[in-house]
């Protein structure tokens, strides 16, 4: 039987054939985290993926969000700034990426870069994750067939 890496491996591997964004990896985004700019982080996944756990600070974005209405409600906050777009494992982060590179770059953001895996990888690695009432170890499994790709902490 295939392990929870080696669905992530694979799934990223494909993500990363179909979609030609720029990604950066967990341990990147943990020190960029950590240092005196942080990142800009968008989560792209459902109200209810995001409620049950995130990466802190992260600004959750509907994955069905167009260049026009990212750049309504986040070219203000973009100037001079690294972002991050993650949601699970990167394909719909990968694909709103495409579609608002260009309004990023209008809106003078430093860099605009995918997580590669997503918060499955940041939390498969035992980075944390928090809801509302802080750190928790929960995180939600998209489906049964991506859940498989998450290693649970308990």
């Amino acid at each position: 039987m295939f392990g929870s890496d080696w669905l992530l491996d694979a799934a990223i591997m494909m993500i990363e054939r179909t979609h030609r964004v720029e990604n950066l990896g967990t341990d990147e985004l943990a020190a960029m985290l950590a240092g005196s700019e942080p990142p800009l982080l968008f989560d792209i996944r459902t109200a209810e993926e995001y409620e049950k756990s995130r990466i802190a600070t992260s600004v959750r974005l509907d994955p069905d969000t167009g260049s026009d209405a990212f750049t309504a409600r986040c070219e203000s906050l973009v100037a001079g700034r690294d972002l991050v777009f993650y949601c699970s494992v990167g394909q719909r982060s990968s694909e709103l990426l495409e579609r608002v590179k260009s309004a990023c770059g209008k809106a003078r953001a430093k860099s605009c870069r995918n997580l590669r895996g997503g918060i499955f990888r940041w939390y498969n690695e035992g980075k944390p994750v928090v809801d509302a009432s802080g750190l928790t170890d929960d995180i939600h499994g998209y489906d049964p067939i991506w859940g498989m790709m998450v290693e649970r902490r308990r």
